[in-house]
C-alpha cells in the first residue's frame, strides 16, 4: 500500500475538517454530513480488506486483479475525523475488519455509521460482535486484519499526536481479536493520548482478566 507521507499533516488540517463536518450537521443532518465525509474513504479501505481476503481464497488468486490501496491525506484525514467525531463511525471501521462482507456489508455498516440509535442497526451490530466473541469457529481472517492494522499505523504516521488515540484504540482491539500481544500497548499508547478512550480500557481490561474470543481457546 502506498501513502503519502511527503507532508505530516496539520493539526489545522484536522480542525478545518472538524469544523466543515460539525457545519455539516447542523445544516444537512448527521446522515447526509456522515456519508459527506467518510463515504468515498470507507469505499477505499473496504476495497482493502476485500483484496486482502481474496489473498486467502484460492478460487479468487486469478480472476482477482489486486492494485495498492493509497491513503492520500483527504482520506486519512476524513477516517482519522469521522473516528474521533462519532464512535458509530469508529465502530463501523472496526466492524470491517473483524467481519467479512458477507455478514456485515459496507451499505449495513454506512447505515450504522449514519444511524447507530436505529434499533435494527444496533441490534444487528451486537449481534455481529457476540457471534464473534461467542463461535469458536468464526476465526480471523488474518489478512484481512492485518490490512486495517497496517492502513491504521500508516494513519497514525501521518496524523498529530492528539488524534491517535481512536486508531490506536481499534489496532489493540484488532490485534486482541487476532490473539496478538501487541494488543495493550496499543490499548496503553491510546490511553496515553485520552484516558477516556473506553474501547482500549475494555481491551486493557480483557487483555489482564485473560478473556478472549472464543476461537482462542480452541487453539
Amino acid at each position: 500500500m502506498t501513502v503519502d507521507r511527503t507532508v505530516c499533516i496539520t493539526g489545522t488540517e484536522m480542525k478545518e475538517t472538524i469544523n466543515q463536518f460539525e457545519q455539516d450537521r447542523r445544516s444537512n443532518g448527521t446522515r447526509k454530513a456522515v456519508r459527506s465525509l467518510i463515504s468515498e474513504a470507507f469505499l477505499i479501505w473496504m476495497d482493502a480488506l476485500e483484496q486482502a481476503s481474496a489473498e486467502n481464497d484460492e478460487s479468487c488468486r486469478v480472476s482477482v486483479t489486486r492494485t495498492e490501496c493509497s491513503l492520500d491525506r483527504n482520506t486519512v484525514i476524513r477516517i482519522t475525523v469521522g473516528m474521533g467525531e462519532m464512535l458509530s463511525i469508529r465502530d463501523a471501521f472496526l466492524i470491517s475488519a473483524i467481519v467479512d462482507e458477507q455478514r456485515a456489508s459496507r451499505e449495513f455498516l454506512m447505515d450504522f455509521a449514519e444511524r447507530p440509535k436505529q434499533p435494527s442497526n444496533a441490534q444487528r451490530l451486537e449481534q455481529l460482535l457476540s457471534d464473534a466473541f461467542r463461535d469458536s469457529s468464526a476465526r480471523p481472517d488474518m489478512k484481512r486484519c492485518d490490512q486495517a492494522i497496517n492502513m491504521l499505523f500508516d494513519i497514525i504516521d501521518m496524523i498529530p499526536k492528539p488524534y491517535r488515540a481512536q486508531p490506536f484504540a481499534v489496532i489493540s482491539y484488532i490485534m486482541w481479536w487476532m490473539g496478538q500481544e501487541g494488543a495493550i500497548a496499543a490499548a496503553i499508547s491510546a490511553l496515553a493520548i485520552d484516558d477516556r478512550c473506553s474501547l482500549a480500557a475494555i481491551v486493557c481490561s480483557a487483555v489482564e482478566r485473560h478473556i478472549g474470543p472464543a476461537w482462542t481457546s480452541e487453539t
